[in-house]
């Protein structure tokens, strides 16, 4: 028989999985199984990554106000519990909820005390080099969008040496359209031309969550706008388009749609850009309709169980 620390490990890594892929609403339910389970052993440091993913998983959703929640929940629990080198993982959680609201200012600040966080207290807690990571690339980000290309550079310059040293390359296309983007805003366009093979093989060989995916090609597809290289804006859209029709991901063709939308917006191709509009506003009907199927399904399934555990006699 499975131990309850077994049990527990199981829904966090199914939880973890299920939000990797973008199955959101399953992914939450395995991972508050898993979090009353440590709440119950009192393992505190599960309990706080278990917070963690559900953070995440509600920031995915656009429940930013269940996400905030979380965060705040977490918070609580570090100070009142006296955990050092947990609180960047929140931090850095609604750095990013943040900088994809574009507010790159309130950002900043939460990455900074995530990066704080790790430096005066990182060897506290089972920490790995990937929460360095993260922290660098998001301050990056934000600073490029602010236009601040000194403090992008050192932490996009930072993110490089951690993928290096140890050998992570989850991050490689991130790195690689941060720098791409940096050095078209410094007027660097030639450093984007040299590097095209290497662009276009991470595109196509990338493994992350299909949120930061979406971001990553997003900045890349601006870049390319901004550069009047609508054709190559066009195809990076065409090949995440083609990953969303092989996949049937209808979150994926929605945003491949908004993607087409803002490449022939900035191209002025107008009646590309109309067919765009009606095609975006036909898949938000089509994710609608099958978030509605789901929910029916779960609602469903909640009865039938119900039902099922009431005594004969009370039906």
């Amino acid at each position: 028989m499975a131990s309850t620390e077994q049990i527990a490990k199981e829904y966090y890594e199914k939880g973890m999985q299920l939000v990797h892929i973008n199955n959101i609403e399953l992914g939450i339910d395995n991972l508050n199984m898993a979090l009353s389970i440590y709440e119950e052993i009192d393992d505190s440091g599960q309990y706080i990554l278990t917070l963690r993913g559900l953070a995440i998983a509600y920031g995915i959703m656009g429940y930013d106000s269940k996400m905030l929640y979380k965060c705040l929940k977490a918070l609580d629990y570090i100070d009142k519990n006296s955990i050092q080198g947990a609180k960047h993982f929140f931090y850095n959680t609604i750095c990013n909820r943040y900088m994809l609201l574009g507010d790159y200012d309130s950002a900043i600040n939460y990455g900074l005390m995530a990066l704080q966080d790790l430096d005066e207290h990182g060897a506290d807690f089972e920490n790995k080099p990937h929460s360095y990571m993260v922290t660098r690339l998001n301050l990056a980000y934000s600073y490029l969008h602010i236009r601040r290309f000194a403090e992008a550079e050192t932490h996009l310059t930072k993110a490089y040496e951690l993928a290096k040293e140890n050998n992570m390359h989850h991050h490689d296309l991130s790195l690689a359209v941060l720098s791409a983007n940096l050095h078209h805003q410094k007027g660097e366009d030639h450093f984007i031309y040299e590097h095209l093979d290497e662009l276009a093989t991470q595109i196509k060989s990338t493994k992350i969550t299909i949120q930061d995916y979406i971001e990553d090609l997003k900045l890349l597809i601006e870049t390319f706008c901004s550069m009047k290289e609508y054709e190559r804006a066009e195809a990076v859209v065409t090949n995440m388009d083609s990953t969303a029709t092989i996949t049937n991901d209808v979150q994926m063709k929605l945003e491949a749609a908004k993607l087409f939308m803002m490449v022939y917006k900035n191209s002025g191709e107008v009646e590309k850009y109309h067919d765009a509009c009606v095609r975006f506003a036909e898949e938000s009907i089509e994710l609608s309709n099958s978030k509605a199927a789901e929910h029916l399904l779960e609602m469903d399934t909640a009865i039938a169980l119900s039902i099922a555990d009431t005594p004969a006699e009370l039906i």
